[in-house]
Order: C-alpha cells, then structure tokens, then sequence
C-alpha cells in the first residue's frame, strides 16, 4: 500500500521547483524585446513580468496539495498498521 507514496512525496518536493525554473524562463522571455521597444520601459515588461509568476504560483499549489496528501496517507497507513499489530484481548 506504500507503493505511491514515494511518488508522491516526489511531486511534493520537485512541484515548487518545475514552476520556479518556468518563472525564470518566462522572466528571460519578457527581456527578449527589450531593445526593440519605443514605449515605456514600465508598461511594456509588467504584463509578462507578471505572467511569468503564474508557474510558481502553480507549482506551489500542486506542491503543497501533494505534500499535504502526501502526509494524510501516511498517517492513515501507520494508524492501519497499528491496528493490524494490536493483538484482540
């Protein structure tokens, strides 16, 4: 029964930082045109500046739902082993 639960804690841990590694991609991609722009420094990088902090924000929420279930089948699965255990008085 303990099978998937390394897979999950896998999720758990490496989720943050999938959506960190694609903040900074979508950070590298908003200064792709920098040079080529007339307008505004400010109004030109804040709408992909701020797309770019969808991934973590994504990777966060999936990181710490897996974790958090990651952690309630756990405590299920010692609580059954503990039942399995406990000898019938």
């Amino acid at each position: 029964m303990k099978r998937g639960l390394n897979s999950l804690a896998s999720i758990a841990a490496t989720a943050p930082l999938v959506g960190l590694f694609g903040t900074v991609l979508g950070v590298f991609g908003s200064f792709r045109g920098l040079g080529t722009e007339e307008s505004s420094l400010m109004s030109w990088m804040a709408k992909p500046l701020s797309e770019s902090l969808a991934p973590t924000a994504l990777g966060l929420c999936v990181g710490i739902l897996a974790f958090c279930f990651y952690r309630y089948l756990l405590a299920r699965l010692e609580n059954f082993d503990i039942e399995r255990t406990v000898p019938f008085n």
